[in-house]
């Protein structure tokens, strides 16, 4: 049994499945918790990956919003091209493979798909990636359409990466090509982190491909060839999308709820479910075109990831100042200004997630030995 390709949430339901009716692999996992927390080293492994999965996602996200950034109205894209964002992530709403981008041009009725990879293990799944969503979009073209509020008659596809992996992602690209894999034909747009700023460009240096085959066939060819600078400091951007990192959205939504509390001099560790509710479902904040429907799956994954991590627990009415609403939340943690009561709420969700890592280790730990054990059983 190979665990270790598996995701989180089937290693916890595998062994939710076993436990009841093993009690055995229940003294396993308190074995293995105990000689986890006990070991300072894998403690401090286990710290480092549930960082590193909130900061990989903040990366990933912050590369996101550059790339819409570069698209946003009133910029030169826009205004010179006629292409614009439609959205984050389309068709997550029905679980379906998706970018985490769409494009469009409305005078051509072309839908660009975009994906973004902050780094390239593996290239190939990247690829995958891109084309599964296209063939998506292309399942759902009448509905997807009727969102974005264009009838899709093209559809094109891009990967963007740090201008660093230009060249890597570009070889596969060009492997798949030659090997007759790929099943679209896929653009690359580089993310230059320069010290002045960020700048979006098109990489066109393919070994086999003409230039007219490496740049779409568009005006949109030659702003991305010049290079379009980033500046979201003048811009309205995303707060959060579908599949941001819980923390993430935590913070997003308890900064705006936090600085509301301020300015209407409420109470400044409660909340409401509605307020909270109406943040992650406006696409001022969730740029979906089905945020309601989106959001409303984020609040309920959210509030139970928090009440879980003893973060919120609800109050009743006649415990807070507020007045409005029907379920009212109080933060579990101590501070009387918004940069404490997020610093605080930020340090324990880490110290959540570091847990929940140890949990999760335990438990692959005790799944694996009990494994081994029916197996040696069987053979008996």
């Amino acid at each position: 049994m190979e665990l270790d390709d598996w995701s989180d949430d089937e290693i916890r339901d595998y062994y939710d499945s076993l436990v009841e009716e093993n009690s055995f692999l229940k003294e396993l996992n308190e074995k293995h918790r105990t000689k986890i927390r006990e070991d300072e080293e894998a403690v401090e492994v286990a710290r480092k990956e549930a960082e590193s999965g909130i900061e990989r996602s903040k990366k990933h996200d912050s590369m996101l919003t550059s790339t819409i950034s570069a698209f946003l109205p009133g910029g030169p894209i826009e205004r010179e091209t006629g292409w614009s964002f439609r959205g984050a992530e389309p068709l997550s709403e029905r679980n379906e493979p998706n970018a985490d981008a769409v494009f469009c041009n409305p005078e051509r009725n072309i839908a660009l798909l975009v994906e973004c990879k902050t780094s390239l293990s593996s290239p190939g799944k990247a690829l995958t990636q891109i084309y599964d969503a296209a063939d998506a979009v292309r399942e759902h073209r009448r509905e997807v359409s009727e969102k974005i509020g264009m009838q899709i008659e093209e559809i094109e596809t891009a990967i963007c990466v740090p201008s660093y992996l230009d060249e890597e992602i570009a070889q596969r690209i060009e492997h798949e090509e030659r090997n007759g894999d790929a099943e679209e034909q896929v653009y690359v747009w580089r993310l230059h982190y320069l010290q002045e700023g960020e700048k979006l460009d098109l990489f066109t240096s393919f070994a086999d491909r003409t230039r007219s085959e490496a740049t779409h066939d568009s005006e949109l060819s030659q702003l991305l060839n010049s290079g379009i600078e980033i500046s979201k400091e003048r811009q309205v951007t995303p707060s959060f999308y579908p599949s941001s990192h819980a923390f993430q959205i935590m913070e997003a939504a308890f900064a705006q709820l936090l600085k509301r509390r301020m300015k209407d001099d409420g109470p400044l560790r409660d909340f409401t479910a509605e307020e909270l509710r109406a943040i992650l479902t406006s696409q001022r904040h969730l740029p979906h075109y089905a945020a309601e429907q989106v959001g409303e799956r984020i609040f309920d994954g959210l509030m139970e990831r928090l009440r879980s991590a003893g973060l919120v627990k609800e109050i009743d009415a006649g415990d807070t100042d507020l007045n409005d609403g029907s379920e009212f939340y109080r933060y579990r943690v101590r501070g009387r200004t918004v940069e404490t009561v997020l610093s605080n709420l930020d340090a324990k969700y880490r110290e959540d997630a570091l847990d929940r890592k140890l949990e999760l280790e335990a438990k692959k730990a005790a799944l694996s030995e009990f494994d081994e054990r029916q197996s040696s059983l069987e053979d008996f």
